[in-house]
């Protein structure tokens, strides 16, 4: 009888030259008393911009992760930078996205994956546009 190993984790293809083709914002949001919305300003602090891979995700994950309360409906791909966590969202193209999650892609420190959901328009969420 042959024994085999089994995978514990799946390998991801790291994108190809040219896929990081989004520029995105990175920022935390502060909600501070001010003369705002409801006597509220929002303050944004740690912003830096990168390039970025934008994938919708598929159904399946879709409906999993609103099952689990975390409403993953987009992955993010930008090359591996430490300290980017669920305390900031990301704004591509105009839209605003909170961040769910990181994993730094096959563990090589070279590109992290990123699980957002999507929240809606800088308009409506407010902040800079991230262009």
């Amino acid at each position: 009888m042959k024994i085999r190993q089994a995978q514990t984790s799946a390998t991801y293809l790291f994108p190809d030259p040219g896929e990081l083709n989004r520029r995105a914002q990175f920022r935390t949001r502060e909600d501070v008393p001010g003369s705002g919305h409801m006597g509220v300003d929002t303050v944004y602090h740690n912003t830096f911009s990168t390039w970025a891979k934008l994938a919708a995700v598929g159904d399946s994950v879709r409906i999993d992760s609103m099952q689990a309360d975390a409403a993953i409906t987009h992955r993010i791909i930008i090359r591996y930078r430490r300290g980017v966590t669920t305390d900031e969202e990301v704004v591509i193209d105009g839209m605003v996205y909170r961040i769910k999650g990181t994993k730094d892609l096959n563990d090589k420190r070279r590109f992290l994956m990123i699980s957002v959901e999507e929240l809606g328009t800088v308009e409506v969420i407010g902040g800079d546009s991230g262009g």
